[in-house]
């Protein structure tokens, strides 16, 4: 097993944005340095890419694809969604390592998810696998056990995991290697505004069933505050990305196996980044954020706009920041959203009171 990182207990509120992206940038090579000779020696596939409207899993995986063009040189050989079967992923890939996509669904709230992984980890025993890193949660302990099972023997598999809760879990119910590391979406570094605000707060706040909150709306809002979540999309993204696809296709010079692929990852390259898009977009419209979504704190960073985050329903959001150290300067947490709503006003008043 891998010994836990060494994050400085303290709380460095005075780092900028800019410090907390270049530690994490720094620890996510670290801990994938040990996958680097398998990930060069030959193909490798990245699996499970998220193919829904989802912002922060969109940001993870164009930020591991960002940092396997940097470090390995090469793009993956075959790509997939977490619908694809064995036959697929055997026909067009042979050998190399497989790298499993990341993000929270590690556990028994997304099980589809959980599925997939795990008939990939079973179904390639002598493949090197990199599982990316995940924060873990079972809710129930019967799914627990079902996974403990699944990966008793799963030697050839490195785990990564995002925090301590999942890294203390993983060490002694897995039977692989875990490893500490941060989200994949810091590789991507500092992201640049989409335009000038034209709210004083947004508070982006999970729809979902990761919700902490009894209801989904605030009510009463102040003047320039408003609230949204980003999984609402506009339903033509895929029809225009397909389309997108096939004109590159038809000017495509290769065979029809490689191009079927190469279609494939061009339309996956080309979803995500709308989906970044409208995610920078959103955020760019807020002089301060309130959020309860992991991914909107890690994005506010790396644009370094001033947030203050809540947890979700399992804690995700405060576990993560703990294991790293991700305050910095504008990045507050709160335990309530009054008491969110409260900082932020406190930010507005200062900022206004100085201009």
């Amino acid at each position: 097993m891998t010994a836990k990182s060494s994050i400085p207990a303290a709380v460095r509120t005075q780092q900028s944005h800019l410090d907390v992206i270049k530690r994490l940038q720094g620890l996510i090579d670290a801990a994938l340095a040990p996958s680097l000779p398998a990930l060069r020696a030959g193909p490798y596939a990245l699996l499970d890419m998220p193919d829904y409207s989802n912002v922060g899993d969109s940001a993870i995986w164009a930020g591991e694809m960002a940092w396997l063009q940097r470090n390995v040189g090469k793009e993956p050989s075959y790509v997939c969604e977490n619908n694809a079967g064995i036959d697929e992923l055997n026909s067009y890939f042979a050998g190399g390592a497989i790298l499993l996509q990341g993000g929270g669904n590690f556990g028994d709230i997304w099980p589809h998810f959980q599925e997939f992984r795990e008939r990939i980890i079973l179904g390639y025993p002598r493949i090197h696998i990199v599982q990316m890193p995940q924060s873990i949660h079972f809710s129930e302990e019967s799914a627990l056990e079902r996974t403990a099972t699944a990966l008793r023997d799963a030697s050839h598999l490195r785990l990564l995991v995002r925090d301590f809760e999942s890294y203390d879990l993983a060490s002694k119910s897995f039977g692989c290697e875990v490893t500490l590391c941060p989200d994949m979406a810091f590789a991507l570094g500092p992201l640049e505004r989409a335009g000038v605000p034209d709210l004083d707060v947004l508070l982006l706040l999970r729809t979902d069933k990761e919700s902490m909150r009894e209801t989904t709306l605030v009510e009463k809002l102040p003047a320039g505050w408003e609230q949204a979540d980003w999984i609402e999309e506009d339903p033509d993204i895929r029809r225009r990305a397909r389309f997108d696809m096939r004109v590159s296709a038809v000017l495509s010079l290769k065979t029809q196996r490689l191009s079927k692929m190469s279609r494939r990852k061009h339309y996956y390259e080309q979803v995500s980044s709308e989906r970044m898009k409208r995610g920078i977009k959103l955020l760019s419209r807020a002089r301060f954020i309130i959020t309860d979504r992991l991914h909107v704190h890690i994005i506010s960073t790396l644009m370094g706009i001033p947030h203050c985050f809540l947890d979700n329903s399992y804690g995700k959001i405060s576990r993560f920041s703990k294991a790293f150290d991700t305050r910095w300067a504008g990045s507050h947490h709160a335990s309530s959203l009054s008491d969110a709503m409260a900082c932020a006003r406190h930010w507005l008043a200062e900022k206004d009171a100085v201009s």
